[in-house]
């Protein structure tokens, strides 16, 4: 497939730094996604400082309470902003959120709700952000129905901003040219197979058999049973001895982000049939660089992807939350929500390559049309102008 790729380009990554008379904003647990709406952000005057909190959850048996309760230690900032995290601190404090919050999952007692609830209520809870529309809704709806509409007030949408800015130096028109071979697929997941792999793989199985031309890139690896699966998980080593005798299928267990980054611009689409998300951000990433994704519509992915605008949006099953109705079932249920939403995937997909494959031209039609979107919604710079207003209090 012939297709050519435009990069916006964005400014590298902010250093989480310590000693400035400027503003200083505390972060806790770095981790992958959390920097996308704080640290990494060329946020003006301000500076990061990373924290230590007791670790009081490394002997949490059961539940996530003292994990996202963290007791923060060493708290010389102006501001707190954490990542699903409600501090124990007096310092003045905003937590950026997926889905849930409080995001205590598991068992808790009373006095943990209770008092999860009273710290959002406190004048130290300066602001709630959700990273998308549908976050933010069921937030505020949970709050007013509980009874704190001073929380549920305190909500909004921050997105964040995203750079894939490493795959072209700065001004640099990247793009892929002779791509007159077979169209090549990615699919990424840490673990797989709740992103919808095996509907997948048979969807794509089927087309070659019927004489496609596809190869596929598969990122992650086979794990057991998980929340989402549960029973129903695959066996891991069936599949992975079936990925290793389909000539078609390249698969890398790990790879850094920036070589995930690499491979989707040396792709042409990125299928991301997932059963339970609460955002996506390989969706995302791969977006900004112009690729469409075949996605499923759980949660906030139709929020990522424009069917038939910026890309493909299978439908399955949805129950409450907007997430898929098997997360909600067990036993015979489970079980039929499971049939339903693979045939639902594999269908999807089918037909979604096939369509690519019969106007490739599509390929730059959604995938320009991608990156315009992601553009508005995550581009690096708006983003910090953004989170410098909020944490002005503007």
């Amino acid at each position: 497939m012939r297709q050519t790729k435009n990069v916006t380009t964005i400014p590298k990554l902010a250093n989480i730094i310590s000693s400035s008379n400027l503003r200083q904003v505390g972060v806790i647990y770095p981790g992958y996604g959390y920097e996308r709406v704080s640290y990494a952000l060329p946020v003006k005057e301000t500076e990061f400082r990373r924290l230590v909190s007791w670790p009081i959850h490394r002997f949490e048996r059961k539940g996530t309470f003292y994990k996202y309760t963290p007791i923060i230690l060493g708290q010389k900032v102006d501001l707190i902003h954490t990542w699903n995290a409600i501090p124990l601190s007096n310092v003045p404090f905003i937590v950026s959120f997926e889905n849930e919050i409080p995001r205590y999952l598991g068992k808790i007692s009373k006095w943990q709700e209770s008092l999860g609830l009273s710290l959002l209520n406190s004048n130290r809870c300066l602001s709630l952000l959700a990273l998308s529309d549908i976050a933010a809704t069921l937030a505020r709806n949970k709050f007013l129905a509980l009874g704190y509409p001073g929380i549920a007030s305190k909500v909004s949408v921050f997105r964040g901003g995203v750079d894939v800015g490493s795959v072209c130096k700065e001004n640099e028109f990247c793009s892929i040219v002779d791509r007159d071979g077979p169209l090549k697929i990615l699919f990424i997941g840490g673990d797989i197979f709740p992103k919808g792999f095996v509907p997948a793989y048979l969807a794509i199985d089927n087309l070659i058999k019927k004489g496609a031309n596809l190869n596929l890139v598969v990122v992650g690896q086979f794990r057991g049973n998980g929340y989402v699966l549960r029973e129903h998980t695959p066996n891991p080593q069936e599949w992975a001895g079936i990925l290793k005798d389909s000539d078609w299928v390249t698969h890398h267990e790990r790879l850094p982000n920036k070589d995930v980054i690499k491979l989707m611009q040396e792709c042409d689409v990125l299928i991301f049939p997932s059963y339970d998300e609460s955002l996506g951000w390989a969706i995302i990433e791969a977006a900004l660089l112009g690729m469409p994704t075949i996605a499923t519509n759980v949660f906030a992915i139709p929020e990522l992807v424009k069917h038939n605008a910026t890309g493909y949006v299978i439908d399955i099953n949805l129950g409450q939350q907007n997430r898929w109705q098997g997360i909600w079932s067990s036993g015979k249920q489970l079980t039929a929500e499971l049939e339903i939403a693979n045939e639902n995937i594999r269908k999807g997909i089918e037909n979604a390559i096939s369509i690519l494959l019969n106007n490739p031209a599509l390929l730059n039609d959604w995938g320009r049309a991608a990156q315009k979107h992601m553009n508005q919604l995550y581009n690096i710079e708006t983003a910090a102008v953004h989170l410098n207003l909020i944490y002005d209090g503007k």
